[in-house]
This record gives structure tokens, sequence and C-alpha cells, in this order.
């Protein structure tokens, strides 16, 4: 990593390209730090204990501590105040955050509803520190781009977070009772969450804009539209994949057990891991957004 970010402070071009990567990164940290602890503790509190948890929650951790380090240096040309800044102070709060996760991290699994609230509160600030390093602070309409963006970070971490822990803890398990119960429970997070990102973003692209008519002449117009269109992709991708899986089990995915055929599992993995695959363009296309926002 030392050597990239050597030759990044000599190569405009391939510091625009880490500076994005890194970003990516850092908004994939968000999604699977607080969609998998989302999941944990309110989803399927009673599947806490399955290691891919923890996996999970490791990783988010590296790749956001990682990104957040990169990102301000990157961003500010290698200077020595790269921190110094509202996205360097940002950064370094997100770091300690996630830290206070590592420290109450074993606490947390082995009582993940008593922990609820706390965890709760511990989400909200982990995405206030992207929120107030965004162009949602300043300008105009500065309160409705921070709600907006806020609902817009948790809405996605809560969705790609999910299908993250679907596709890596229940699609794999060769019991498909918790499916059941969590099914259900995730689907009306999903939907209240597809409802949240294109209200929100659509405020958010507005405010940051100026209006509709500067946000369809402008090179962040182009980037929302690409956004929306996978964020439809993906949509239209689940729905095809959950129906077909019900059609080869003969049965709704609520009710799918032991007595399924293999094959309609099997679909329902391959349409949450194409959905994630989409989920990576939104995560890219959100990054890009920052780059061309106006200013």
């Amino acid at each position: 990593m030392t050597a990239l970010l050597t030759l990044a402070e000599t190569e405009p071009g391939l510091q625009t390209v880490l500076l994005g990567t890194a970003r990516v990164a850092s908004y994939l940290g968000l999604v699977l730090l607080v969609g998998t602890s989302f999941f944990m503790t309110w989803l399927w509190p009673e599947g806490r204990t399955v290691r891919t948890f923890s996996r999970l929650l490791v990783a988010g951790a590296v790749l956001t501590v990682t990104a957040s380090l990169a990102v301000p240096l990157l961003a500010h040309g290698f200077a020595r105040d790269s921190f110094g800044g509202r996205e360097g102070a940002c950064a370094l709060a997100r770091i300690g955050l996630v830290a206070l996760a590592g420290a109450f991290g074993s606490d947390v699994v082995r009582s993940a509803r008593s922990w609820r609230v706390p965890i709760t509160l511990w989400q909200l600030a982990l995405v206030q520190t992207y929120v107030l390093a965004s162009n949602a602070v300043g300008g105009p309409w500065e309160v409705v781009k921070v709600v907006a963006t806020t609902g817009h970070l948790v809405a996605t971490a809560a969705w790609l977070g999910g299908l993250v822990t679907l596709a890596s803890v229940l699609v794999p398990s060769t019991d498909l009772k918790p499916l059941h119960a969590v099914l259900p429970r995730f689907s009306l997070v999903a939907i209240v969450s597809v409802v949240t990102l294109f209200v929100s973003g659509t405020l958010h692209a507005l405010a940051v804009a100026g209006g509709v008519r500067p946000l369809l002449r402008t090179d962040y117009g182009v980037a929302l539209g690409l956004k929306v269109l996978v964020v439809v992709l993906m949509l239209l991708l689940g729905d095809r994949g959950r129906r077909y899986a019900e059609q080869v089990g003969r049965r709704k995915l609520t009710e799918l057990d032991d007595s399924a055929p293999p094959e309609s599992v099997q679909a329902f993995a391959v349409a949450i891991g194409a959905e994630l695959a989409l989920g990576l363009g939104v995560l890219a296309a959100t990054a890009a957004l920052v780059h061309v926002a106006p200013t």
C-alpha cells in the first residue's frame, strides 16, 4: 500500500483512480459494519454466534480503517495536514468508532438483544462521519442534505448489508429453517430501504445541483442517472430471481425447507449474488457522485 501511495504522489491520474477506489472501499466497509451489525441484532439475533458474522465485521473494519487513512491523504495530495480538515477529522473519528466496536465486540456477540440501542447509536454515529465529510455540509439547503444523506447511507447499508449476510450466512447453510423467520423481516427492511433511497436521493440531488435543469446538464446528473439505473436493475433482477426460485421450489421463499429442490435454493443464491455484483456498481456510482458533485 505504501508503494502505491508513493507512486500516486507523482502520478495525478493514478491518484484519482486510487482515490475513487478508496472511497468505494470505504462505503463497502460501512455496508459491512452497519449492515451486518443491524442484521445480527435486529433481524437474526439467534444466529449471532455464527462465525461468518465476525468475519464480515472484521472485513468491514479493515476496509473502513484502511480507506479512512487513505482517502484524506489522496484527496489532499499527501500534504502534512491531510487530517487537519473536516474530512480528515471525520476519518479519525471513524477509526475511533471502529476501535470502540472492537473493544466491545465480544460482549455484543454474547447478548445482541440487550445491546440493540447502543449498537444503533453507534451505527448512526458511524454514518455521520461519512455525512459530515460529504458535500451535504455547507451551501443552501444544508439541513435537507444532511438528513437526506443520512437516510440514504442507512438505507444502503441495511439493504446491501442484508444481502451480503444472506449470501454469506443463511443461503450456504444446510439448515433452511432460519430463512422462514428472517426473509419476511429482511423483505420489509428492503422495501423501506428502497423507498428511502429514492426519496432521499432525489432530495439530495436537487439540493446539491440547485434544481432540475442544472441536475440534467451536469456530470453529476449523468452519474446519478447511472446509479438509479443500476438500482432499478437490482430490483428487477432480485424480483425475477425470487420468482424463479419460488417456481422451481413450488412454494414461497419463506416456506423453503429441506424438502425443497436444491435448484430453488441455488436460484435464490444466484439472484442474491447478481444483486450484490450490481450493488458494487451502486457503491462505485456513489464514489463518482462525490468526485463530480457541483462545488
